[in-house]
């Protein structure tokens, strides 16, 4: 584990939080299901980085060792897989997922768990290996090139939307969308795991 400084994270995980969650921003999501796509990933990826600045930070003036230790002995599988993962899908179900359109307290307590889990997440991150890093960016690029095979599916050929609050060609759009997100990452991601596990 390096301690380089890392007040980058902070400055990028700022920026991609006021990205995602201005006014125009959040005005737009309610209307375009691939730009509400596109923030929920910036809000939690900006939260991420902000985690992991912040588990560095902890690391470094010996606050909290219980988790961070916690982290560490469990690889950052805990509070990366299981709890941020846990966080996000649940919001993504179609009767939570419907209800931050329409409502929105629902859509603040949405917003809030996403930082909720991009915090957890990029805390879990900083106790990973580089094995367990691959494996996790090659694993959420692979499911969202799985739920974008899914959505084609029922959009295009059943013509089914699971989130109705949203036009069905909003929903197909957003398959698509996320086809050409997932798609060179989770090649790339799956070579470098391969190679972090030293079979080639």
């Amino acid at each position: 584990m390096g301690l380089r400084d890392k007040k980058s994270y902070l400055f990028f995980g700022l920026a991609m939080l006021i990205a995602s969650l201005n006014p125009l921003s959040l005005s737009l999501a309610r209307v375009l299901e691939i730009i509400r796509v596109s923030f929920d990933m910036t809000t939690v990826w900006g939260a991420g980085l902000l985690g992991i600045w912040l588990a560095d930070e902890l690391f470094r003036k010996g606050y909290v060792k219980r988790l961070l230790e916690f982290n560490f002995t469990t690889r950052g599988l805990v509070l990366g897989w299981g709890i941020a993962g846990s966080i996000v899908s649940y919001w993504y179900f179609p009767g939570p997922f419907d209800l931050s359109v329409i409502l929105t307290t629902a859509r603040i307590l949405q917003l809030s768990m996403f930082i909720v889990a991009g915090l957890m997440g990029g805390i879990g991150w900083y106790g990973m290996t580089n094995v367990w890093k691959s494996i996790t960016i090659f694993a959420i690029f692979s499911m969202m090139a799985s739920m974008a095979e899914i959505f084609l599916e029922l959009g295009a050929y059943y013509q089914t939307n699971l989130y109705p609050v949203y036009p069905t060609s909003q929903f197909i759009d957003t398959a698509y969308f996320l086809f050409a997100m997932a798609f060179i990452p989770s090649t790339f991601y799956m070579v470098k795991w391969l190679k972090d596990l030293n079979l080639f």
